[in-house]
């Protein structure tokens, strides 16, 4: 194993939970936890045996023990934390999607690069084995090429309203649909090129979200062509009524002309090579253990982690020509306009 590593996370929510538990898993210490809710910090503290609370996030990252800062906040703090954090000379771990435009992009980058600091971004699905498995039957051509990958994300209005908030973590196209999109990437092995896509806001009569300024789109049909040829379909929506039964059939799903591999639910995975139907049974573990486990290893060698700034700022290239493609109504060029 690495050095053991003294880390500060950044928010306690569901996903700072994860976080917590990640890295004790991986083998790291934790040594604070920060939150705005203190309650909120002091439960993830005594369950998790963490030693520090914090309210403030400059008081926690500006301890000279800290080496890792671990960001689990809502989007539009992505940015500020990191620059931040990186001015301490810290290295940062940020949840996924990296930032809320190009400009934060710009300014996360620009601190991390002036500070010499690893930054990793939360695409932990990455190291899922369904990933693994998607990837292998594409590259290896038992689905024939190009392939078609659908992915599908149906929900009812999300608990943290924030989730809807135009101006915080702007709907399920920007937070939800980065997941598929790094798939899609991963599994392709390729950029996208052009996206188009039309969206609505379904949830725009719900006495939940009243207290939003503006609400974000909510409901997607999404469609990505990639360099390779292979095209990405993704159908979303977080604005199904309360307490619906609809679920998605079938999250991820990949055909060609030679064959097909879907979710089918359990960890289990459906395969149709031809006219014949294989079972495949998958068990990824805590693939937040393995992210973090990765990261203090490429800190270890000086190496940088494979699923950074780059490949974040792709992410949120994609995401940008989605929501310009909605806007305009037509399809738009992926613009990836930074070195």
């Amino acid at each position: 194993m690495s050095k053991a590593y003294r880390i500060a996370v950044i928010g306690t929510g569901a996903m700072g939970k994860k976080h917590v538990e990640g890295w004790q898993l991986a083998g790291h210490r934790v040594v604070s936890v920060t939150d705005i809710n203190l309650q909120s910090a002091k439960e993830v503290a005594d369950k998790f045996g963490v030693g520090e609370v914090y309210a403030d996030y400059k008081e926690s990252i500006a301890r000279p023990d800290i080496d890792i800062v671990s960001i689990c906040l809502p989007l539009k703090f992505h940015a500020p934390v990191t620059v931040f954090a990186a001015g301490q000379g810290k290295h940062v771990f940020c949840e996924k999607p990296l930032t809320g435009s190009t400009e934060q992009a710009n300014e996360m980058v620009a601190a991390i690069r002036e500070a010499g600091v690893q930054f990793g971004i939360g695409f932990q699905r990455s190291y899922a084995l369904d990933a693994e498995l998607f990837t292998q039957y594409v590259q290896e051509g038992k689905l024939g090429r190009p392939v078609l990958f659908n992915s599908e994300n149906l929900m009812e209005v999300r608990p943290k309203i924030a989730m809807h908030d135009y101006y915080g973590n702007m709907g399920p196209v920007m937070d939800v649909c980065c997941h598929s999109f790094f798939l899609w990437r991963t599994v392709f092995r390729s950029r996208a090129k052009f996206a188009y896509a039309s969206g609505r806001i379904f949830a725009k009569d719900r006495q939940e979200l009243v207290s939003l300024e503006k609400l974000a789109i909510d409901t997607a049909s999404i469609t990505v062509e990639y360099e390779s040829g292979d095209v990405g379909a993704m159908t979303v929506s977080w604005g199904l009524p309360a307490k619906t039964k609809l679920r998605s059939r079938c999250p991820d799903r990949v055909i060609g002309p030679e064959g097909a591999v879907e979710a089918a639910g359990g960890g289990k995975w459906n395969v149709f090579i031809g006219s014949g139907t294989e079972t495949v049974q998958l068990e990824s573990g805590n693939l937040h253990e393995k992210q973090f486990a990765q990261f203090a290893r490429c800190l270890d060698y000086g190496t940088p982690y494979p699923i950074g700034l780059r490949e974040g700022r792709e992410i949120l290239a994609l995401t940008e020509a989605v929501f310009r493609s909605i806007e305009a109504g037509s399809s738009v060029q992926v613009v990836y306009d930074f070195d």
